[in-house]
């Protein structure tokens, strides 16, 4: 907490003397031995709390402990120089508005007049990441909010942002939608994600609810801790990793064809430099070229410079999915600018514009001619997919029955297209994950983990917003056991945190496998600094 002067006169005073004036040791009654001061700062300002000790009156009694009103706790804890409103107003800036600590100190000092370094809003920072997060995990709080249901679904599903760090597993509930715990292990072992497994069992047990489905995807240890620690409940694979895993080869055709293909598209830049000199030297009276500088600094300029950006926008397009791969629908939409260009082409029109707009085809074109056997067989392996999709989707409404039925036969199909390594890889894909695609529950539940792999958006858009990177850091790994459950309380808790929710909380500290994280981060940090780079060179 950094020290800082202020105007006296806008200070409040509250005196505090303890209720219970009884001892402890001897049950005498306490008199007031001392009086200590302190500053707070609140949103309404700062005040002085004027603080009576007290102290046994009884001259035989051994006790010599002073003792602090109860009420002081209630103003703010020890050592702090804020007040509780302001920790929670922090505390709502940074976890659900995403706000950097710089953000936070600047509306502090503009808005209330609380000049506060960055260190202690940090400080004040991880102390309410922990209270959030024992809240968030409380048997009293799980039970109120699972009172009224009885039968739930468990994902889980692991976040490791960079590679050689822990891996951040997050067990959540998918019916109620809240994160149960989330914990980093180095090793993706059964040993060790069977902790896990127990510690869910465990809850379970405790809150007595009914586990009627688990959701992973597909890892032997998942499948492994499963059929031990919950035997006879269904395990669902998920059906995002399915898609993915079974469409891999085609998205590596389809990315390599799409590489390809957007290499022999190029000109773009030479076309629009040709329009932007024009319109430079329209100002500058010429000779020969006046007339065409005039035509290709006007409207017909223009048309040039949008086909070119209409263009460049496709070809930096790279979304896309097993359903529809990325550069398959680039060759779509170049296919529609194609024949756009045809018709200015067949129109009669003459002129520069015109003239552009050719060579803009014939780069279109050799990209495209270039490519067009490769994307044949995409398409023709996408239909498959495609296929495959709706009948684990079910989007055709056919009963679960004809479903497997009709996936058992796409498979032996497969398999006979020994010939065809595409063929060959789909079919060991779907005879892994066929014991789990159709698997039911006696409940409403979701097909898929993707509702926990979108989850993790939120502790991604936290680091990528609060700290202005795009890539989100291990911040998440290292901090995840409290930083998830955070993030989780403040998506279903939108007003700001209370001293009356945090308080119980307030002695809360981060679980130890966060703690050994964040110390093997301090090490890992310390090997690669550029002072042992300078002390090695020396020796």
């Amino acid at each position: 907490m950094s020290r800082f002067q202020m105007d006296r006169s806008r200070v409040r005073e509250v005196v505090l003397v303890r209720q219970d004036r009884s001892c402890p040791a001897c049950g005498a009654k306490m008199r007031v031995q001392c009086e200590r001061t302190r500053i707070i700062h609140t949103l309404q300002g700062p005040v002085r709390l004027i603080v009576k000790l007290l102290q046994c009156g009884n001259e035989e009694c051994d006790s010599t402990k002073t003792f602090a009103p109860e009420e002081e706790a209630k103003y703010a804890m020890p050592r702090w120089g804020i007040g509780w409103d302001v920790f929670c107003w922090m505390g709502q800036r940074r976890f659900a508005r995403h706000w950097s600590v710089c953000q936070i100190r600047h509306e502090l000092a503009d808005s209330y007049d609380i000049p506060l370094s960055d260190d202690a809003i940090e400080d004040h920072l991880a102390s309410y990441q922990n209270m959030v997060a024992a809240r968030h995990q409380d048997l009293g709080e799980m039970k109120r909010a699972y009172r009224a249901t009885r039968k739930v679904v468990l994902t889980i599903d692991g976040l490791q942002p960079e590679k050689g760090h822990e891996t951040l597993y997050v067990v959540r509930e998918a019916t109620g939608k809240r994160v149960w715990f989330a914990e980093p292990l180095l090793s993706g072992t059964t040993t060790e994600i069977r902790k896990l497994f127990v510690r869910a069992k465990d809850l379970v047990r405790t809150l007595r609810l009914d586990v009627v489905l688990w959701i992973s995807d597909k890892q032997d240890a998942f499948l492994k801790c499963v059929a031990t620690e919950f035997p006879g409940v269904p395990h669902r694979y998920c059906e995002n990793h399915f898609f993915r895993d079974l469409a891999k080869p085609v998205l590596d055709l389809d990315s390599t064809a799409k590489t390809k293909m957007r290499a022999k598209v190029r000109g773009l830049r030479a076309l629009e430099r040709e329009i932007l000199d024009s319109r430079q030297a329209a100002a500058r009276p010429s000779s020969a070229s006046r007339k065409r500088t005039l035509l290709l600094a006007g409207a017909s300029g223009n048309a040039v410079l949008d086909y070119c950006s209409a263009v460049r926008g496709i070809l930096n397009d790279n979304h896309g999915g097993p359903a529809h791969p990325a550069g398959l629908r680039m060759l779509e939409a170049l296919g529609d600018v194609q024949k756009s260009l045809r018709r200015v082409a067949t129109s009669g029109n003459v002129g520069p514009a015109i003239d552009l707009l050719a060579r803009l085809a014939e780069f279109i074109d050799r990209g495209v001619a270039d490519q067009r056997k490769s994307f044949t067989h995409v398409r023709q392996y996408t239909r498959q997919v495609r296929q495959i999709m709706k009948l684990v989707t079910s989007e055709d409404g056919l009963p679960l029955a004809k479903r497997k039925s009709r996936f058992a036969a796409k498979l032996d199909e497969f398999q006979r297209r020994e010939d065809d390594g595409v063929y060959v890889h789909f079919a060991k894909v779907m005879a892994s994950f066929r014991p789990g695609l159709f698997v039911r529950a006696k409940t409403a539940y979701p097909r898929d983990n993707l509702d926990l792999e979108r989850w993790f958006r939120c502790p991604k858009s936290h680091e990528r917003r609060i700290h202005g990177h795009r890539h989100a850091g291990v911040r998440i790994v290292r901090d995840g056991p409290t930083l998830i459950p955070t993030l989780d309380a403040h998506a279903s808790h939108l007003r700001v945190f209370s001293r009356e929710d945090l308080f119980p909380f307030r002695f809360a500290s981060p679980p130890p496998s966060q703690v050994a994280a964040q110390q093997r981060h301090v090490i890992m940090r310390q090997s690669r600094s550029k002072k042992n780079d300078a002390s090695c060179s020396e020796h």
